[in-house]
């Protein structure tokens, strides 16, 4: 408890340090806002419950479906036990008794757990089920050694890891073994989660993204169920002891870098229980598990090809992993622009003039060239103003075309990397251009985005979600101190597209990619390029790092025909199909609005 007060105490006095007392007013309003989110969505879930539980058909069903399939996988459920209340330990073991997919071993390792009924109920269970194995260790070692104590047992070819006071869903092997006769290639599956109370009453649910490194990299967002194949597990050696506290994410770490073949069930299929001693409860439980979340990213590092170190965020067990430039490359700003001015409080500001300021002054990556494309209708006094050696004016005689001035300008550029930005945008972070690079000089990452703000601070953009085939922007009009749902909004993290107010992306993969396609002249270019960057293997990436002002079509008409949004269902309905709607979104959460909500 005094962790988590100590840390309410540390948020509030760095809001008060940086934005004085109005800061501190909407901090604590934003809690209170918080607050009642929180319990309408306790409601939402209950009611989702109620829609989606497991019937009597269901689960006969399934039994008729594992009597037709090929693959009749075992599993081998891992489970290092110490000195947990006998009930909760009970519950853990008949959870697993209790799955409709029959082939499973239970390995349990007692890590010498003083209180004499660990022994006695672990006897007990193991004579009376043989699919039950239990090993008792002589001495205590912590839950990694544990852990290795019961992958001694294992004879399975997947191995899943349950806590000794956790819960499975009665079909979580069930699916899994779905999952593995359609893709018999898996190597590492996980799943959505909750938590149950002592009471048995569940809640904050976790429906979670398809594979996302970005993320990953931010969170151990996977967390449970997880599900490997037990090759790969003993191949890189287990769980390690360094690392306690944070020997999932660990292991995970190490997993992923063996293997692409890595799939999400859109299923909650685990229980986390919440109790005084589990990090269910809070992150009062276990503070020193985000030490050794640090050092296992750390370690990741040290093994990438992109070198780098780990940062601590003010929430506990959320990082940012910074990764250093490599060389100093070019960046090309491409800024296509007709000069256009606004009326704002403090007078006329003419658009480009403001966005080109806030480059010079703000930016301290300083190896940028700006390229200016305009239809000869920027005046000659904003020509004036932005004139300088870095600034390169490119013409067009042709009608406004987004993509065509994009493209035109890119034709001048001299950059490794291309920076495509609205006139109507401001600069807000000074290390914005670096913190995109940290991404977009990565080989598999494609598009990257930035985090964009309307003038009185709420979120424009962190990133586009598919919503029945249609793009829309992910927390629209949220506060921008919004986390986000699990906290996407505050972590770099994958999107099938993200907006070409503020794109990074590195000239070879624009050009391969064929640019920008000028048949969407002023909507959907930018969903066009990302969703040609996803179906060439690339990921689009969102960093909350770089934040901008973004005036959102204030240098353009408004608004979107129909044609477009037409043009763009017709090209990539078939794509969108393939990869079954939005892999960034869960299918749990409503297609109704991109605020990751229920209903």
């Amino acid at each position: 408890m005094r962790f988590s007060i100590n840390h309410k105490i540390f948020q509030v006095q760095r809001v008060w340090r940086s934005q004085g007392v109005r800061g501190l007013i909407h901090f604590f309003y934003q809690r209170i806002v918080s607050q009642i989110r929180t319990t309408k969505t306790h409601q939402a879930y209950k009611e989702w419950m109620e829609k989606n539980c497991l019937t009597k058909h269901d689960i006969t069903n399934a039994l008729e479906q594992i009597a037709q399939w090929e693959l009749h996988p075992k599993f081998s459920i891992i489970m290092p036990v110490y000195n947990v209340e006998a009930k909760w330990l009970e519950k853990a073991i008949q959870s697993v008794q209790n799955q409709i997919y029959p082939n499973w071993e239970l390995c349990i390792a007692d890590d010498a757990s003083p209180k004499p009924h660990i022994r006695s109920i672990l006897t007990e269970y193991s004579k009376l089920d043989s699919r039950i194995k239990v090993i008792f260790r002589t001495e205590n070692g912590n839950i990694s050694a544990a852990s290795n104590s019961a992958l001694e047992l294992v004879t399975g070819e997947y191995i899943a890891l349950l806590d000794h006071d956790d819960e499975f869903a009665i079909d979580a092997l069930f699916e899994n073994a779905k999952l593995i006769n359609q893709h018999p290639e898996a190597d590492f599956i996980y799943s959505d989660e909750d938590k149950i109370n002592t009471k048995g009453k569940r809640s904050h649910p976790c429906f979670k993204p398809d594979w996302s490194p970005e993320y990953f990299y931010s969170c151990m967002y996977t967390c449970h169920l997880g599900v490997y194949r037990t090759s790969i597990i003993r191949d890189i050696g287990g769980f390690r002891s360094t690392y306690d506290g944070s020997q999932d994410y660990d292991l995970v770490l190490r997993v992923v870098e063996n293997t692409q073949n890595i799939y999400h069930i859109p299923k909650v299929l685990y229980h986390w229980r919440i109790i005084p001693s589990s990090a269910a409860s809070g992150i009062q439980a276990k503070p020193w598990a985000y030490t050794a979340g640090k050092k296992a990213l750390q370690a990741m590092i040290e093994r990438s090809p992109y070198p780098g170190y780990v940062e601590e965020t003010i929430n506990p067990g959320i990082y940012r992993v910074r990764r250093h430039l490599i060389g100093k490359p070019l960046v090309s700003i491409i800024i296509p622009s007709t000069g256009k001015k606004i009326d704002t409080p403090k007078g006329s500001v003419c658009l480009l003039e403001d966005c080109i300021r806030s480059i010079k002054q703000l930016s301290t990556y300083p190896h940028y060239e700006i390229i200016v494309v305009d239809g000869y209708d920027i005046s000659e006094s904003t020509l004036k103003v932005i004139a300088s050696p870095c600034v390169q004016l490119v013409r067009c005689h042709e009608q406004f075309n987004f993509s065509m001035r994009i493209n035109a300008g890119v034709a001048k550029a001299k950059g490794q990397f291309l920076l495509l930005l609205n006139d109507d945008t401001k600069v807000l972070s000074p290390d914005w251009l670096e913190s995109m690079l940290e991404l977009a000089q990565q080989k598999e990452i494609g598009a990257v985005g930035a985090k964009l703000l309307s003038p009185d601070g709420r979120i424009q953009h962190t990133g586009m979600i598919f919503l029945e085939g249609n793009p829309c922007h992910a927390f629209y009009g949220f506060d921008s101190e919004n986390p986000g749902y699990y906290c996407s909004n505050i972590v770099n993290k994958t999107y099938l597209a993200v907006t070409a107010a503020c794109l990074m992306i590195r000239q070879e993969v624009f050009q391969q990619l064929g640019g920008l396609d000028e048949l969407f002249p002023l909507n959907y270019n930018d969903v066009d390029l990302c969703l040609k960057a996803h179906q060439a293997g690339y990921r689009n990436v969102v960093t909350p790092y770089a934040q901008l002002i973004h005036y959102e079509s204030a240098s353009c008409q408004k608004g979107v025909s129909p044609g477009e949004i037409s043009l763009l269902n017709n090209k990539w309905n078939d794509y969108l199909k393939i990869l079954r709607g939005d892999p960034y979104y869960n299918p749990n959460l409503s297609c109704q609005s991109a605020n990751f909500q229920l209903f």
